[in-house]
């Protein structure tokens, strides 16, 4: 009880306290603490305070290890509702806060844990500050036994183990002490105390002008009233800010001229060496700096994919860090059993948007997840009774993901049967005592990986030839956009790979669904693939255009986070050019089949075809059509032949599509 009441005495709010200002400038960096550094380096400071903060965002949950594949949240324990009320002062995000700072900027965090019987969980913990802690005690070269605390102001307080946790990290020399990072950034944090020491002395010491007018000394020198009569006009007319000629343009006599003094900071290479300092600090805390100081060159995607790496590659040791010791010894301490664990919730940070949540997870658990009574709650709408799960009648246990998803394993056949009407208005069944000889218009990986190659070198060559050119002559298309020459070019790079898989599909699929003496002429084939290929050129550079265009706002000095065309090229190489080459894989690949069709249908033969939908979040228009089967001949509801038909939909239907083509004969 004597040590609560110690320890209670370092936390007193009674204690009045001296806070530091500004930096002395006779105090050198080596001399400097992490402390002292902190408050005055405003680069060390951005990073701590962004990584701290960006970590104490992750909350910290306790869960019981039930079994292999158990693991229920735990919300009514001692470790958990001390995570929840760590003491009467401070909230979770401010204790998380210190804990990651202490231990970004000193690598040395200690906590005190004392009993108290007014809060939830009868514990609290206590953030003690570095600089309060005095000495280790102890016989042992791995652990402290006790911890004195002094604040300087008051009586020290030696803590024992077990009343203390304690958090510190490698020293090569000591495994009771810890090397902080900031000794390996102090030569360059002395570089910048200088270099603002110095600019502080130039403004200080420097002179106030930054222009003066010079007379030959050949001409008629000036008398004193006329020179004071001269000065009197000038300063009334151009100079300070009551000037009347403010703005306006000088005439000189005699042969004046204006001679211009200014501080060039280019020269000085201030911004370079602050640049340098910045990268150094990021380095030394293992994250990017575009993600802290953004440059003209970052674009929406590399923001967000330094923003996922921030906590799966920067803040991740740093958590593990954390989580490892409060379980290693705040659990036992607080009683808590044995099954329990605390682990970081590092998803609330690295999930993707509602919309890609919600299909990931739909295609997870194969249906429907949510209630109505869910949903009205997510958007902040009152709870309505009728709050049951609703399913799609043609959704099944066992079945699809939803009702706009197809398995391309399931067959179709062994369902119920469906019914269809044919060109002269007879119904007929899709179930037969035979099953069907089919195909599916499914492009092979290796396929959909030689097209995206073909995009993504087309774009990175693009890019070098538009780039230099679109600058300040943006306003011009012809300047700097040669729409005849990109179409031309991108067709001739497609047409020999879709060339090369269409044949090869072609002889395959008119094997498997007319016998190994079926026929497949190439030939027949050249002139529709160059014209597919035309037009899904013509389509790519027409969307790279326009994302071109709509970077009118963009300014090369600017740091602010925006498209910008080198951004386009970047976002096209390497990620329209992956969806670009699934899409016209399958297009490809469906034209295809539905041309072995053409070339080896023979009479009376019953041929039909079905729209199969693959994506997990298909247009809605796509989605309606999903299983449905025509006539080989006839065109689908929508008026296309095949998915991918761009000779009969519009670009918005044909951008992206990776529906499929099925094709089938029945005896």
């Amino acid at each position: 009880m004597a040590l609560f009441e110690n320890l209670r005495s370092l936390f007193s709010p009674n204690m009045a306290y001296v806070y530091g200002g500004g930096m002395d400038l006779g105090v050198r960096v080596a001399d400097m603490d992490a402390a002292q550094l902190y408050r005055t380096q405003p680069n060390l400071r951005a990073a701590v305070t962004f990584l701290a903060d960006n970590a104490a965002q992750v909350p910290l949950k306790v869960h019981e290890r039930a079994g292999d594949n158990d693991r229920p949240r735990v919300t009514d324990s001692a470790a958990a509702l001390l995570l929840k009320h760590p003491n009467p002062d401070m909230t979770p995000f401010e204790f998380r806060r210190w804990m990651y700072s202490d231990l970004l900027l000193y690598e040395r965090f200690l906590m005190i844990v004392v009993p108290n019987a007014t809060t939830p969980s009868g514990w609290e913990m206590r953030p003690v500050p570095n600089s309060w802690i005095h000495e280790y005690k102890g016989s042992s070269p791995f652990a402290p036994e006790s911890v004195v605390i002094c604040t300087g102001k008051s009586t020290a307080v030696e803590v024992p183990a077990g009343k203390f946790v304690l958090w510190h990290g490698y020293d090569p020399n000591d495994p009771m002490r810890q090397c902080s990072r900031i000794g390996a950034l102090k030569e360059t944090l002395h570089e910048q105390v200088e270099s603002n020491r110095f600019r502080r002395q130039m403004w200080h010491k420097g002179g106030r002008f930054n222009a003066y007018l010079t007379r030959p000394a050949t001409v008629e020198k000036w008398s004193n009233e006329a020179f004071a009569r001269f000065n009197e006009t000038w300063k009334a007319s151009w100079a300070g800010s009551d000037a009347g000629e403010g703005g306006g343009m000088p005439i000189l006599e005699d042969g004046m001229e204006i001679k211009t003094v200014q501080f060039n900071s280019r020269d000085a290479q201030w911004y370079e060496s602050v640049k340098l300092a910045r990268e150094d600090v990021a380095a030394v805390y293992h994250f990017n700096p575009a993600l802290l100081w953004p440059g003209s060159g970052q674009t929406y995607a590399s923001a967000k994919d330094n923003a996922r790496a921030l906590y799966n590659d920067c803040l991740a040791p740093t958590l593990m860090f954390a989580t490892d010791r409060l379980n290693h010894t705040l659990l036992p301490m607080v009683g808590e059993p044995e099954a329990d664990y605390i682990v970081y919730d590092i998803t609330v940070k690295t999930q993707g948007t509602l919309e890609e949540r919600i299909g990931a997870l739909q295609t997870a658990c194969g249906g429907p997840f949510m209630s109505r009574e869910e949903v009205r709650a997510l958007i902040d709408l009152p709870r309505e009774p009728d709050g049951e799960l609703i399913v799609p009648m043609n959704v099944l246990v066992g079945g699809l993901a939803s009702s706009h998803d197809t398995d391309p394993t399931q067959e179709r056949y062994n369902a119920a049967p469906v019914a269809h009407v044919d060109e002269h208005g007879d119904v007929y069944s899709m179930k037969s005592s035979n099953p069907p000889r089919k195909a599916r218009g499914e492009p092979m990986q290796d396929e959909a990986d030689a097209i995206t190659e073909v995009y993504r070198k087309f774009f990175k060559r693009q890019a070098a030839s538009v780039l230099p050119k679109i600058g300040s002559a943006k306003a011009d298309m012809q300047s700097w956009w040669d729409a005849e020459r990109w179409d031309a070019e991108l067709a001739d790079d497609l047409y020999g790979v879709v060339k090369r898989i269409s044949d090869e599909r072609g002889r395959e699929v008119a094997a498997q669904l007319w016998g190994a003496d079926a026929e497949y002429d190439p030939k027949r084939t050249e002139a529709y693939i160059r014209k597919m290929c035309e037009r899904r050129a013509e389509m790519v550079n027409a969307a790279t255009y326009a994302e071109l265009e709509a970077t009118d706002d963009y300014d090369e000095d600017s740091d602010a986070l925006r498209s910008t065309p080198a951004g386009v090229f970047e976002n096209a190489e390497e990620n329209r050019s992956t969806s670009a080459g699934a899409a016209f894989a399958a297009a490809a690949v469906g034209w295809t089949i539905l041309e072995a069709g053409r070339q080896n249908q023979r009479r009376g033969e019953n041929v039909f075809k079905t729209w199969v939908v693959t994506s997990g979040n298909p247009r809605a228009s796509h989605a309606y059509m999903n299983g449905e089967t025509v006539p080989y001949g006839q065109p689908f509801s929508n008026g296309a032949q095949w998915p991918g038909d761009i000779d009969n939909l519009d670009v918005e239907e044909v951008a992206n599509c990776r529906c499929q083509l099925e094709i089938e004969i029945r005896d």
